[in-house]
């Protein structure tokens, strides 16, 4: 851990051309059962610092989060899935603070070209920043790592799949199962300065006998002046162990 946070320190501090940067930020709602009694209601919203290299890009997530029905969801690499079972609390409580911090980083392996194919490989790590007394997280690490592909199908359509598997850090008292997570759909240019990705994602549940959390997704990503884009996206559950919906909103701009 000591060696990753000295290497991002190192690659932080390189010399930075125009637009190696990029902030980005959004506020997401989502609400669901995820297969218990209770729907719980979150609030989460992520500010993100990302930095790119010629192959290479890092990132780092600061998030604040809010929820209702506390102790029962969790985030694994930005996403909710239930990690307690039972009823949540019947008192409607809620509880906001600071989430988890999330480092990502990946490394183009090989990139598009005529009848060829983005291909990258990549890493992430969920450092225990959440109060997890307030059930905004579960007070342990996470450590995934995974691969990300696209493949230009023509002008008009591009495939997009992913994948990542997550060792999940236990708390004291629980025990919870590694999580495998697959995402597959396509990106389509609307028009010159507007396009739209949708995913269908997929991912193993936290607990036994849990339902599989699984989503249908797209978001609409709009470009402006000065580097600035735009985006807003919706989610919609496909299992018990998925949000019944999530809606999104947010910003990015390139320096």
């Amino acid at each position: 851990m000591r060696n990753l946070v000295c290497a991002l320190a190192l690659l932080a501090a390189a010399p930075a051309a125009a637009e190696d940067w990029k902030f980005s930020s959004s506020v997401n709602y989502d609400t669901g059962k995820y297969g218990g009694t209770t729907r719980v209601d979150t609030v989460y919203i992520p500010f993100t610092l990302k930095r790119y290299f010629l192959n290479t890009d890092l990132s780092a997530t600061l998030p604040y989060l809010r929820q209702s029905s506390t102790g029962q969801i969790t985030r694994v690499g930005g996403k909710p899935a239930r990690a307690a079972a039972g009823a949540a609390s019947s008192g409607g409580s809620a509880e906001g603070g600071l989430g988890d911090i999330l480092l990502r980083g990946t490394y183009l392996v090989k990139r598009d070209g005529p009848g060829s194919f983005d291909f990258s490989l990549g890493g992430r790590i969920k450092l225990p920043t959440a109060d997890e007394k307030k059930g905004l997280g579960t007070g342990e690490m996470d450590q995934g790592a995974g691969f990300e592909f696209g493949k230009a199908l023509n002008e008009r359509w591009t495939l997009l799949a992913e994948g990542y598997y997550t060792i999940i850090g236990d708390p004291a008292g629980a025990d919870y199962n590694n999580q495998l997570a697959l995402s597959l759909g396509f990106y389509k240019p609307l028009r010159r300065d507007l396009g739209l990705t949708v995913l269908y994602e997929t991912s193993s549940a936290l607990l036994d006998g849990g339902a599989d959390p699984r989503t249908l997704s797209a978001a609409l990503v709009k470009g402006g002046s000065g580097g600035l884009e735009y985006t807003v996206s919706l989610a919609l559950g496909l299992s018990e162990g998925s949000p019944q919906y999530g809606l999104g909103a947010g910003f990015g701009r390139k320096f």
